[in-house]
């Protein structure tokens, strides 16, 4: 039994044991303690009440939610750089008991904890143990596709990784239209406006200057997060490596980056349907003259899509190419990806091309967006049907992973490594189960399956479909893989320090650990062989991303 199910136990015991044995409702008053007082901290965003969480884990600890860590995005401030927040009194006292809004959504579903949408949104949680000093520091970065997710978001909550010794921080950052705009009038100028990766900034700033208050040491951030989280992860690497204020990285299934409209191109089409001009000054003043309400159903009505922008100011191509000349922050990294194949089920779930009966189509579709890949090459490392690959849908799914995923954590580890001499520790989670998806086992280790193992939120698989509980074989690789990843956290040089999980080393095949079929360790694997098809897609990944066609399909 793991120590969180023995800790439950034995609350449930003790209330039988001894819930009735007090003799009147004053002698019981007498012998309980008195509460436990608030956390009322001075922050750079005011004076900020907390509370106390006693009963989640049997370690106390204290919690801040919603703090603003920078001003309001809506009208004058729309795609403009973050600016920081400053209380209106120095006295006024902020109540930091409820998660603040989501940032505006680019999908109708953002997911759970969107359901309350601001432009009013940059906010930071931060959990700590009780009486924390000087205690190394996580800030997570939320997944979504760029253009949903929050930061409270049950699944993410960080708990149970701050239970383990460390204060842990999540933040949001603008979506969608309100990030990335791709708008002409900002790159003619010059500037960025990628300002979802600089709110990720504004947040680690925010983090550093106060992160005494909460009992943390600003010296010991890691930065991290898993799918877009883990590429913005990525991105900071690169864009803030001179000054990176953080001694280590956590990437979760990052992705590549990703084709890029033409300029103007989707942000016109918001324009048109708003009454403003389409392009040219004075497009992003008109637009700033909306709500972000209109704009919001302008967004969904039209399906227009907004990604981070290729800009060689805080977002470039190649990040390969950018490892190995050393434009990235030098520290240890912890880099993986779930099992060969599933990692992209869900991905090419809804995709027609992927159930025709061969990968012709789906080569040169959106959803793959590797358009220029070679056909015949192709079918030659995904044969269908073959014992690897029954169906083309099983090829698309490893395609799409390899393409996306696998090679890109592959080549970082490989290139950090060997090039510039830096730690990494590289993992592949291997959990197939069919309690954690309503598809079943059929998808296998689908993306994003992790979050909930390294979280150490596995109580939140019972809450979606199938509705079934965590067994205790889960719950115990969940509790290895957050002692794992807290390990890391609190020394990055050291990294994970689990049973079997070794320095990756491009030399030893047997240094890519295998999580999740093992309750007290990591089992070897061999990323030699898990890497096969690379040696293909570096072939064709210099060049991405590319700019789609005015069309807006490869295949028009």
């Amino acid at each position: 039994m793991n120590a969180r199910t023995k800790w439950f136990t034995l609350s449930l015991v003790l209330i039988a044991a001894f819930g009735c044995c007090c003799c009147s409702e004053s002698l019981a008053d007498a012998r309980q303690p008195p509460p436990p007082t608030p956390p009322l901290i001075r922050t750079s965003s005011g004076l900020i009440q907390g509370f106390v969480d006693s009963t989640t884990t049997p370690v106390t600890l204290h919690k801040w939610f919603g703090i603003p860590f920078a001003e309001d995005t809506s009208g004058a401030n729309r795609w403009k750089p973050p600016v920081p927040f400053k209380a209106k009194s120095p006295n006024s006292i902020f109540n930091a008991s409820a998660y603040g809004p989501a940032c505006m959504q680019g999908r109708a579903d953002g997911g759970n904890g969107t359901s309350i949408q601001s432009e009013d949104c940059l906010r930071v949680n931060v959990i700590a143990p009780a009486n924390a000093q000087n205690l190394p520091v996580y800030v997570y970065i939320y997944g979504g596709g760029f253009d949903s997710g929050s930061s409270s978001d049950p699944k993410i909550d960080g708990t149970y990784l701050a239970a383990k010794g460390i204060v842990f921080a999540s933040f949001n950052y603008r979506l969608s239209l309100f990030a990335w705009p791709h708008a002409a009038e900002i790159a003619e100028a010059g500037e960025t406006q990628n300002f979802g990766l600089l709110d990720t900034r504004a947040a680690v700033e925010w983090v550093v200057q106060n992160a005494k208050q909460f009992g943390g040491d600003p010296t010991k951030i890691v930065l991290g997060g898993e799918s877009v989280g883990a590429e913005m992860t990525n991105f900071y690497l690169s864009a803030y490596h001179d000054n990176p204020l953080i001694r280590g990285a956590v990437m979760q299934s990052a992705d590549t980056a990703q084709p890029m409209w033409q300029l103007n191109d989707q942000l016109s089409k918001i324009s048109a349907n708003l009454s403003c001009p389409t392009t040219g000054k004075g497009q992003l003043d008109c637009l700033r003259t909306k709500s972000g309400a209109d704009l919001q159903k302008v967004l969904l009505a039209t399906g227009t899509q907004f990604q981070p922008v290729t800009d060689n100011i805080t977002v470039w191509k190649d990040y390969v190419a950018q490892t190995k000349r050393g434009h990235t922050t030098k520290v240890p990294l912890l880099i993986g990806t779930n099992k060969a194949c599933d990692e992209g089920t869900l991905i090419v779930e809804g995709e027609p091309t992927a159930y025709l009966p061969d990968i012709v189509q789906y080569t040169k579709s959106n959803n793959l967006n590797f358009p220029f890949a070679s056909l015949s090459a192709l079918e030659a490392l995904y044969p269908v049907p073959s014992s690897a690959f029954p169906t083309a849908y099983n090829a698309s799914a490893a395609m799409w992973r390899d393409a996306h995923m696998l090679c890109l954590a592959s080549n970082l580890a490989t290139q950090r490594t060997q090039v510039l001499g830096l730690k990494v520790w590289r993992y592949r989670f291997d959990l197939v189960a069919s309690n954690l998806n309503s598809r079943g086992v059929r998808v296998g280790a689908f993306h994003g399956e992790d979050v909930r193992f390294v979280m150490g939120t596995w109580g939140t698989i019972v809450a979606s479909q199938p509705f079934v509980p965590a067994t205790e074989e889960e719950i115990e690789i969940s509790d290895l893989m957050v002692q794992a990843w807290t390990n890391f956290i609190k020394d990055p040089q050291q990294g994970p320090q689990i049973p079997g999980w070794k320095l990756f080393n491009p030399k030893d095949t047997t240094s890519l650990a295998i999580l999740g079929k093992n309750v007290s360790g990591a089992d070897p694997g061999d990323h030699v062989e898990a890497d096969s098809s690379c040696a293909y897609w570096n072939t064709v990944l210099p060049i991405y991303p590319q700019t789609f066609p005015e069309c807006g399909s490869w295949t028009c």
